[in-house]
């Protein structure tokens, strides 16, 4: 299966290399987790904060399916 993720901010640099943008495609087997898929990009624990599986937030337990697009927001400070 193929997912797409997409990492913004300084965590873009986990893609593999040559990847232009902020977007690569990865194998993953049939029943991996959000959580399994963003160790396998080598996402730390703390940049998981808010984790969405074709838009819409999800916990990082669910599963994804062939085709899915998943984005790993960077959380904005500010005030």
């Amino acid at each position: 299966m193929k997912v797409k993720v997409v990492l913004f901010g300084p965590q873009a640099r986990l893609l593999p290399p040559g990847t232009r943008g902020n977007a690569a495609s990865f194998d993953v087997e049939e029943g991996t987790t959000l959580a399994g898929l963003l160790d396998a990009v080598g996402v730390p624990a703390e940049g998981r904060s808010y984790v969405q599986l074709n838009g819409t937030r999800q916990e990082l337990a669910a599963q994804v399916n062939d085709g899915d697009e998943v984005r790993v927001i960077v959380p904005l400070g500010g005030g």
